[in-house]
């Protein structure tokens, strides 16, 4: 399983680069899926007050609840993020887009909003490609830089990586 994370600060494009992504990969026959880091602290939207935060209080290591074709999962904090993705490759996931979970080493996609962001490029392990609102020269970095009009050619270059 190909793992690629997108990862950049709050509003720089993340959401919208992953779902071109997973749209065209998925449109070129990859069994693609996804997982998102829910960096705004507390437990994702829609799971406090229901039978599955009971059950995952009471000491379920992991809960789910399944229900119109949505299956959600909720598993103990201690899972790192090596444990979730074991579970994606065991669902025969081929492209695995991972949104946020910066610190990981995982191909990175990263997208800096303004010129206060630029530390990421020097702090972040194994960036393959930039994407970039703030002007950048290219020879100055060992990566690709995409600005936030090329978007979809950057999408393109990854299409021609996973190729079959």
């Amino acid at each position: 399983m190909e793992i690629i994370q997108i990862t950049g600060y709050k509003n720089s494009g993340k959401t919208t680069m992953a779902e071109k992504l997973i749209h065209a990969l998925a449109a070129e026959g990859f069994r693609v899926a996804s997982l998102k880091h829910h960096g705004h602290g507390g437990t994702p939207d829609g799971f406090e007050d229901t039978d599955s935060a009971r059950h995952h209080e009471a000491g379920a290591f992991i809960s789910g609840v399944q229900g119109e074709g949505l299956l959600q999962l909720a598993a103990r904090p201690t899972w790192e993020l090596e444990q979730m993705t074991a579970i994606y490759q065991q669902l025969g996931t081929d492209i695995l887009v991972v949104e946020g979970f910066k610190k990981h080493a995982y191909k990175k996609i990263v997208l800096i909003r303004r010129e206060e962001d630029l530390h990421l490029l020097k702090e972040l392990t194994n960036i393959v490609a930039v994407i970039t609102r703030p002007t950048l020269n290219a020879a100055d970095y060992p990566f690709l830089v995409f600005s936030q009009a090329e978007m979809d050619r950057c999408i393109e270059w990854l299409l021609a990586h996973f190729s079959h």
